[in-house]
């Protein structure tokens, strides 16, 4: 019997010790640091089908670029369009997908398209350079910089690499908005 009572004690004695974390059924939980700097060097991007990745100790981080109009900003957020865009504390919100990858140019074709007047043509214009995250994990949209077409076309990904590689408060705040899209129905 003293046998039985003592397996029985230590057995409810025993801690069990986790770290403060919520995760789904069958989910892979990655730890991001936004402090954990990144070697430039490990920074990629591909201009043509507008993808970047970094690679941190931790492992990889890569992502999407797109360049919006101020039509298509306002399509997809609350922005109204007259103030002004401000860095990185700015994003479109999660009914946003990935099919702006890749977005460039002239939205609804609005350099050519008759039925669109001269006057507003600049609305439509895709200047505005977005990134997100797309593994590990999926991210919104965030605003990255202001140029002109060409220039957006030419460069948001590398802007938006180089600000991830470089600024802290680039990825701090892309890491924070991890969860935010919901993969999922419910």
């Amino acid at each position: 019997m003293k046998k039985i009572f003592i397996i029985l004690l230590c057995m409810i004695t025993l801690n069990a010790n986790a770290t403060e974390m919520c995760a789904r059924n069958d989910t892979v939980v990655i730890p991001l640091d936004a402090t954990i700097s990144a070697v430039e060097t490990n920074r990629f991007f591909n201009e043509i089908e507008y993808i970047w990745g970094i690679v941190f100790s931790y492992g990889a981080v890569y992502g999407s670029g797109t360049c919006l109009s101020k039509k298509e900003i306002m399509m997809y957020s609350d922005w109204n369009g007259t103030n002004k865009l401000v860095g990185y504390e700015w994003s479109l919100d999660a009914t946003a997908s990935d099919e702006l990858i890749g977005s460039q140019g002239y939205y609804m074709n609005a350099n050519v398209n008759p039925d669109i007047p001269d006057s507003e043509k600049s609305d439509y214009e895709r200047r505005y350079c977005f990134g997100k995250i797309t593994h590990p994990m999926s991210t919104p949209w965030v605003f990255q910089i202001e140029s002109n077409v060409t220039q957006c076309k030419n460069d948001c990904v590398s802007n938006v690499s180089w600000n991830f590689v470089r600024n802290i408060n680039q990825r701090d705040r892309m890491f924070n908005t991890i969860g935010t899209v919901p993969p999922w129905s419910e």
